[in-house]
């Protein structure tokens, strides 16, 4: 289950994704969300099967919605909230193992902010992807040690690509 607060021009939303199955604002749509990738899922309404690619990592993201015979969509939108069960917010941000960063988007490596062996505190953008003339910023999940970097600036990355590691 994961519950978000989605801004969309102005207007804050609740939106609930169960098994699949989509509400929002407490009212369940007949929509059906499946992954499809990092950053792309397909959203289909028992007939049409609609795309939907989100660039961008929290909170401000760029989604462009493909429906089959129409002109894409481009929305921002900005999450505002994400709930995530406690069990994975504690391993992100105390955990004691690796943790690794990871394109979520296609794109190119606009900026390295840290180096390997570098210090790095929860929060603390690292690396700065470009994408669709848009800045992306990967930030650290939790404070530790930049052990290996995958990457370096002006490269091609592709979605899903590690790009660097936090020990």
């Amino acid at each position: 289950m994961a519950r978000f607060a989605v801004k969309i021009d102005g207007k804050e939303r609740a939106v609930e994704i169960v098994d699949g199955k989509v509400s929002v604002d407490g009212t369940a749509l007949d929509l059906t969300v499946d992954a499809a990738g990092p950053g792309v899922w397909v959203l289909r309404d028992g007939i049409e099967q609609t795309v939907a690619q989100v660039d961008g990592t929290a909170p401000k993201l760029t989604v462009e919605i493909r429906a089959p015979g129409g002109d894409p969509l481009l929305l921002s939108a900005e999450v505002t909230d994400v709930k995530r069960p406690e069990a994975d917010v504690a391993a992100a941000a105390h955990g004691t193992g690796p943790v690794t960063l990871r394109s979520p988007i296609p794109g190119r490596v606009a900026k390295l902010l840290a180096k390997a062996g570098d210090q790095v505190t929860a929060g603390q953008t690292v690396i700065v992807l470009e994408a669709m003339k848009m800045e992306n910023e990967l930030r650290a999940p939790r404070a530790g040690t930049l052990s290996e970097l995958r990457c370096a600036e002006g490269a091609p990355v592709e979605a899903g690509q590690d790009l660097a590691t936090i020990a």
